[in-house]
């Protein structure tokens, strides 16, 4: 009869050490799904972020593309003043 008492014990035992360990694993798995949550919405964040950046960078690319455009028209612009300034001193000088 010791022996069942002993063996009954040991289950009891072994079974309230399951339940302690059930419930923390219980607790861990709900932090670790809130941390789930709170990573994924940071994830999303930073995502648009991304998004918004990437398109920051295509309108700086426009802008800057535009802005060389038009630095080469007045560059063009004024080197055909300079070439006539060039040849109006050329005929004040033939004059």
């Amino acid at each position: 009869m010791a022996s069942f008492l002993s063996i009954y014990n040991d289950i009891e035992y072994k079974i309230k050490k399951a339940k302690i360990r059930l419930i923390e694993v219980r607790k861990e798995n709900q932090q670790l799904k809130e941390r789930n949550e709170k990573l994924s919405s940071e994830n999303e964040d930073l995502k648009k972020k991304v998004d918004e950046l990437q398109e920051n960078i295509k309108l700086m690319t426009i802008t800057q593309t535009i802005i060389k455009k038009e630095d080469k028209t007045e560059t063009k612009r004024k080197i055909t003043e300079l070439v006539r300034e060039i040849d109006n001193c050329i005929k004040l000088l033939n004059s």
